[in-house]
Order: C-alpha cells, then structure tokens, then sequence
C-alpha cells in the first residue's frame, strides 16, 4: 500500500479518537459539572483587607470559617490583634479623620 493512504489513515485515526475525548469531556463537564463542583473545596482562610503600617510590617483583617481576626504581620511572626464581633464594614462605610473636617 502506498505509504501517503497509511499516513491519510493515522491521520483521521487520531483525529476521531481526540474528537472522542473531546465530546466525552465535554458531556463530563455539562451534566457532571454541578456535582463535581459540591466536591471543591472553598478556601477556609481568606484575606478581606490589609494596610500596610511600614516596612515589612502590615495589619491585615481576615475570614477563618465563620471567625474575623485582625491580625499584625512582620517578617518573624503573625500576631493575633484582635477577634471583631462580626463582619467587617466595608470601606465605602468607614469615615476616615479627612470626611469628618469637611462636614
């Protein structure tokens, strides 16, 4: 047989077992998609806000499970500052020193 018809043959060989794995994942992620999302695991720690106090030192406000820790931040340690009652405010909502001159 001729060496091109042997190549032509591969050829569509593998483009029929890739369209294969391409529609097999393809129907996995469309009707198994919501049920394998239930298995992620969402991050248990998350940090909502930090400010930076000086060099290599920083404050920073974060979410472990249902908990809000502030805590303070250098190059040897985390210290646990304080334990807020619930969630933060968001910073639309916190009046600084500047919006209390101009009223």
């Amino acid at each position: 047989m001729d060496p091109f018809w042997n190549l032509v043959k591969v050829g569509a060989s593998l483009l029929l077992v890739l369209g294969i794995m391409a529609l097999t994942a393809y129907a996995a992620k469309r009707f198994l998609g919501s049920r394998l999302g239930r298995w992620r695991a969402q991050p248990l720690i998350q940090v909502l806000s930090t400010a930076y106090l000086g060099p290599k030192k920083e404050i920073a406000v974060i979410e472990v499970g249902k908990e809000y820790l502030v805590v303070g931040i250098t190059p040897t340690q985390i210290s646990l500052l304080t334990r807020l009652e619930g969630p933060p405010l968001p910073s639309s909502r916190i009046e600084t020193r500047e919006d209390r001159r101009t009223t």
